[in-house]
């Protein structure tokens, strides 16, 4: 039974996270902000049930990830068929010494929404959940380049 467009997917199981399907380090995205669109890192990859994960990252040229999720959620739907989970990724910089991850939820028609994935603290009700899934996949995932 497929979830309600209001909730947030799990986070996804990816068979190999050194196996890409896309590492595109200027991905171009449209915007209804000003300025139009904005360049960005997009990796992509084929997850355990038939779908994707899309990893967003941010690098400063252009309009944000954040200010264009609608617009990049709608991109990557399009391209990538079946369940699809996109992360927006943040590197270390502005004053955090560590990268971060957010999952966007950003369904047609509706306002786009954010859960954090990495860090979170442990008062976070998904904690323990999100800290076993970045040990299993998000750190390699982070790191992973095609040949």
């Amino acid at each position: 039974m497929p979830l309600p467009a209001d909730t947030f997917p799990p986070l996804p199981h990816v068979p190999n996270p050194h196996d890409l399907l896309v590492d595109d380090p200027a991905f171009t995205f449209p915007s209804s902000c000003a300025g139009g669109g904005g360049l960005a890192g997009l990796r992509v990859w084929r997850t355990a049930g038939g779908g994707h994960l899309a990893l967003v990252t941010e690098n400063g040229l252009g309009v944000s990830i954040t200010n264009a999720a609608e617009e990049i959620t709608a991109a990557l739907t399009a391209r990538f068929p079946g369940p699809l989970v996109v992360l927006e990724h943040w590197r270390p910089g502005d004053g955090a010494d560590h990268h971060r991850l957010d999952q966007v939820l950003a369904p047609p028609g509706r306002a786009p929404r954010w859960r954090r994935v990495w860090p979170v603290p442990p008062v976070n009700p998904n904690h323990a959940a999100h800290q076993q899934w970045m040990r299993s996949y998000g750190h390699a995932l982070l790191t992973a380049r095609t040949p």
